[in-house]
């Protein structure tokens, strides 16, 4: 792959594709499957040192999706605004219920009532934090959930575990993984742990990998640094009860840190990628097989020290895509098959991408993308400028 970058444009040629970002960007398609196009980024400050987590989503039901965004660093606060439709955000407001070291955030309905809430992790303390959205914008309120015996807790999922339609909690912790189930009226049971099929836990996905109609997981062991290093990527099934069977575990490269499922050739099926941090600059892809099993791994380049991922329709092809934080953003085009082209650069000079966020900033039924850029703390928004094909209308 060659980058060639120039003040406001940014030329990327990979293989037969060439792609253009920068103001008035447009792709030049040598062959439609290698379109491709994104705006300069729009740059926002930060209002915390070093954030290592960002959320998205629609606090105020305007359709314009908000972003909230979280830092380790002991006692700061969540931050959060909301959109403008066109790429910019409205000022930060603050909310203090988090824990000690928030480490990540996310934005879903926990209670159940519509309205997105965040749930922030603690990674030096084992618990987390839950602040409830009222629908016009604001977080107010805060319910602390203690998962007991842990140091640390990473990331988390919302999901109805045991169809009751009462939301519940799921995540990873420094020694396995733990679920709190709903109770309904912002009430939550005590929380369960139990083995991740590895050591060190990190990313977890939910999905319904066997079409039994109940969410399973799928969780990145990290490892350890010393033999027996116990990293892997482990499944495991669901009972309907929020519960899970023993854990199946799979190769998922050195060290893998983060994962995400989609179907990516089309069959029905739920499908993985992962990122190891294995340095050999690569994403692992496990197509799946539609009863909870995987294929073997299959290797794609993905940009230099990729570590976190996302999934998207990137192009309007039907195809899902992949986009990866490494030394820049990394855009993977889907080729519909379960196979993936060589990685597009969309470069901010001087940033480096810790964690991807997708939505539809501008409301144009486009997937954009936002990126926290750990070299000097703030966030990059990328916009869709790609030319989606035209619905077609029978006559």
């Amino acid at each position: 792959m060659k980058t060639v970058v120039f003040s406001l444009i940014l030329l990327t040629i990979v293989g037969t594709s060439v792609v253009r970002a920068g103001n008035g960007a447009h792709g030049i398609p040598i062959r439609p499957e290698g379109f491709l196009s994104f705006a300069k980024p729009i740059n926002v400050s930060s209002p915390l040192l070093y954030p290592s987590s960002l959320a998205v989503g629609d606090l105020d039901h305007s359709g314009i999706p908000g972003l909230a965004v979280v830092s380790p660093d002991n006692g700061v606060p969540l931050f959060y605004a909301l959109g403008k439709g066109n790429g910019r955000f409205r000022l930060w407001r603050q909310d203090d219920n988090v824990g000690y070291a928030p480490s990540f955030v996310s934005l879903a309905d926990v209670d159940g009532d519509g309205n997105l809430d965040a749930i922030t992790t603690d990674i030096l303390a084992g618990d987390l934090n839950v602040t409830f959205g009222d629908g016009k914008g604001n977080l107010h309120g805060g319910k602390r959930l203690l998962v007991g015996g842990v140091q640390s807790t990473y990331i988390v999922a919302v999901a109805d575990l045991n169809g009751d339609s009462i939301p519940d909690i799921v995540g990873t912790t420094n020694s396995g993984i733990f679920v709190i189930m709903g109770k309904g009226s912002r009430e939550f049971a005590k929380a369960v742990t139990f083995g991740s099929g590895g050591q060190s836990p990190y990313g977890i996905a939910v999905g319904d990998l066997n079409h039994d109609g109940i969410p399973d997981l799928v969780v990145a062991n990290n490892g350890a640094d010393q033999p027996p290093y116990n990293y892997n990527v482990a499944v495991l099934l669901g009972k309907g009860d929020g519960t899970f069977g023993r854990p199946m575990r799979y190769h998922g490269g050195v060290r893998p840190w983060q994962l995400v499922l989609g179907d990516f050739n089309g069959d029905g099926n739920l499908d993985l990628a992962v990122v190891p941090i294995d340095g050999r600059n690569r994403i692992l892809v496990m197509l799946g097989k539609g009863d909870g099993t995987f294929s073997p791994p299959k290797s794609y380049r993905a940009g230099i020290a990729p570590h976190a991922i996302v999934a998207a329709d990137f192009n309007g092809d039907g195809k899902l895509d992949l986009a990866v934080a490494a030394a820049n953003v990394a855009v993977l085009l889907g080729n519909g098959d379960g196979t993936f082209q060589p990685p597009i650069d969309l470069r901010a000079p001087g940033h480096h991408p810790t964690e991807l966020v997708v939505a539809d900033f501008t409301r144009d039924g486009k997937p954009d993308i936002g990126a926290v850029n750990g070299g000097d703390s703030t966030i990059s928004i990328f916009l869709n400028t790609t030319p989606f094909p035209r619905p077609s209308h029978p006559h």
